[in-house]
C-alpha cells in the first residue's frame, strides 16, 4: 500500500496585475474576495472567473464591470 499525498493548492485572486492572497482559505472563493471590499470597493459587484491551476497555485480571475461614461 502506498501513501497518498494530498497537496492543497494556494488560492490567489488576480485583479489585473494585482495579486491578492487568500485571506481565509476556509471560506468559499466568493466570500474570501468579499473580505477585500473595504480596500477595493468595486469588488462589491465583481465576479470570479474560472480558476486555473498554475504550478501549486489556483488562480481566480476577478472580473469587474466596465465603468460607463455615457448615459
Amino acid at each position: 500500500m502506498t501513501d497518498a499525498i494530498v497537496i492543497r493548492p494556494t488560492r490567489v485572486f488576480k485583479m489585473g496585475a494585482i495579486r491578492l492572497a487568500d485571506p481565509n482559505p476556509t471560506l468559499a472563493p466568493a466570500e474570501a474576495v468579499k473580505l477585500y471590499e473595504k480596500a477595493y470597493p468595486h469588488l462589491a459587484h465583481a465576479e470570479l472567473g474560472e480558476p486555473q491551476l498554475i504550478g501549486e497555485e489556483l488562480h481566480f480571475p476577478i472580473k469587474t464591470h466596465e465603468v460607463k461614461t455615457k448615459g
